[in-house]
């Protein structure tokens, strides 16, 4: 609830700061363009989801047995513990990809057909990837809204959506996927090496981590005692973290977005790989929200690297 509202709080901020003192593509200004892309996108997606969760409301009315099937969260739980296991957290853990997939693509396309606009590019690819983030997080609240309040909203589609996208932990609670998400908002304001880093980490690596160690449960060796983190796992979360620190910083300069030195490229992989060992090992004794912490700290600990080596960090 806290980042949504932050959110909402620096967002016109982000508007002004992408595209203060350039032309649109679109309108007279850049801060015009985004205004105008912010609402179609943002607001048209939600009007959209509303009529999605009427279509399903209507649906119940024509047909009132769906109350006690497909429109009957009682039944939904039932269902959904029932047929929860190792292979629901595997399919859970590769939505955590997604937003890897998002942060990378976007750019890319844009730096292939728009960068002969000059710097403005870079600009336009962040807000698109600011509204891609903002419209998949705004479909898990509503989503999350609809689930706990009034499952007669809920169409059968997006029931599926849920089943893989959730644990057995959130059946009465609102999902993380929101909360995975907004985390990487407050690094939107930073270079996008910096943020790039923080969503390959957050996404790719803690679902390494935990894929590692699901796979390996048969002949894993959890540490410490009496929790579900395993040695297995936190050697897989340690190098990716350090891969995925490699390829932000290489994917960065392919871009034209980065000139960070090898040397330390290689130091600021081992600080944030041995950083999100410690965050996994506390995490583990300590029920903490690992979705928005890894981001949080992760980035916290990055900037304080690239200050001390004297990297710029906008």
């Amino acid at each position: 609830c806290l980042l949504t509202l932050a959110f909402a709080f620096y967002y016109p901020f982000l508007i002004h700061l992408l595209g203060d003192g350039y032309s649109g593509l679109i309108l007279n200004t850049a801060v015009d363009d985004f205004i105008l892309l912010g609402n179609i996108f943002i607001v048209g997606e939600v009007c959209i989801i509303f009529l999605w969760a009427i279509s399903a409301k209507i649906r119940t009315y024509k047909n009132p047995d769906l109350l006690k099937t497909t429109n009957n969260y009682e039944l939904f739980r039932h269902n959904f513990l029932e047929n929860y296991s190792r292979k629901n957290e595997l399919k859970r853990k590769c939505y955590h990809t997604l937003p890897f997939t998002v942060v990378g693509l976007i750019p890319l396309i844009f730096y292939l057909f728009f960068s002969k606009m000059g710097e403005i590019w870079i600009s336009y690819a962040i807000f698109f990837i600011v509204i891609v983030g903002v419209d998949f997080a705004f479909t898990f609240i509503i989503g999350d809204v609809v689930r706990l309040l009034d499952f007669s909203y809920m169409p059968p589609n997006a029931a599926k959506l849920f089943k893989a996208a959730m644990t057995d932990e959130e059946l009465d609670t609102f999902t993380s996927t929101s909360v995975l998400v907004f985390g990487f908002g407050p690094f939107i304001f930073f270079n996008f090496t910096i943020f790039f880093i923080i969503v390959l980490i957050s996404a790719i690596a803690d679902a390494f981590a935990s894929i590692t160690g699901l796979l390996a449960s048969k002949h894993s060796h959890i540490f410490p005692k009496g929790t579900t983190k395993t040695l297995e796992g936190y050697l897989g979360g340690i190098i990716v973290t350090f891969l995925c620190t490699i390829f932000g910083a290489y994917y960065s300069r392919l871009l034209g977005l980065s000139s960070w030195p090898f040397e330390s490229i290689i130091l600021i992989a081992i600080i944030l790989s041995f950083t999100f060992f410690i965050i996994d090992l506390v995490t583990s004794k300590i029920k903490l929200q690992d979705n928005y912490i890894n981001s949080l700290i992760i980035g916290s600990v990055l900037l304080i690297t690239l200050l001390i080596l004297k990297i710029p960090i906008y």
